[in-house]
């Protein structure tokens, strides 16, 4: 088996302003080099009870003291688009760390398990949780098609799994199938609820 590159963690900025940092939690795997969960709560507003799961990519650099720029913009347009959240679970179809998705296909061809063994275990628990899910993984370059699309079968099977939460991906661009990666949103985007 050949030893995979090291991934490249990128650079790291401020958690949106109005996440309370003192109550984020993160679930890393023991050696870091998966993160299967970043749980994000809002500080206290009463009329905010509810939860969106976000599902992404891959990770990067966020953590519970910093974000990186996807999870910022994620936690901002949430919180402005669904005004009853509290809290963002932030989910990735693969769990293995890297800003770059060429580091998740350099590293399934040198034979690393790119999903993360406690992958869909904690999917199913946070999904199950959710009110609202969104998907914003993007598309599928540069992880082969074949892959990639059969992660997002998989994915949709376990979203299926909660079938009171409504699902939903950005309207204007993207498809069910690839919905519009989050990295990428303008904060004021419109949502369109999805059927599974």
């Amino acid at each position: 088996m050949i030893a995979a590159p090291k991934p490249h963690i990128g650079r790291q900025v401020a958690h949106f302003e109005k996440v309370d940092t003192s109550q984020i939690r993160a679930r890393f795997s023991d050696d870091m080099k998966y993160r299967y969960s970043l749980s994000l709560p809002f500080f206290g507003e009463k009329s905010r009870t509810r939860t969106a799961a976000i599902i992404l990519k891959n990770p990067s650099s966020a953590d519970c003291s910093m974000a990186d720029k996807t999870v910022q913009t994620a936690a901002k347009v949430l919180y402005m688009a669904f005004q009853d959240v509290a809290r963002v679970e932030i989910l990735n179809i693969f769990a293995l760390r890297g800003t770059l998705p060429s580091d998740v296909v350099k590293a399934h061809y040198a034979g690393i398990d790119i999903i993360g063994p406690e992958n869909n275990q904690t999917i199913c628990a946070r999904v199950s949780k959710s009110d609202y899910i969104v998907t914003a993984w993007g598309g599928a370059n540069p992880i082969p098609k074949s892959i990639y699309d059969g992660r997002i079968e998989e994915i949709y099977k376990i979203i299926g799994q909660n079938p009171q939460a409504a699902v939903f991906r950005k309207a204007e661009k993207g498809s069910r199938q690839y919905p519009f990666h989050a990295c990428y949103w303008p904060h004021n985007i419109r949502f369109a609820e999805i059927a599974l």
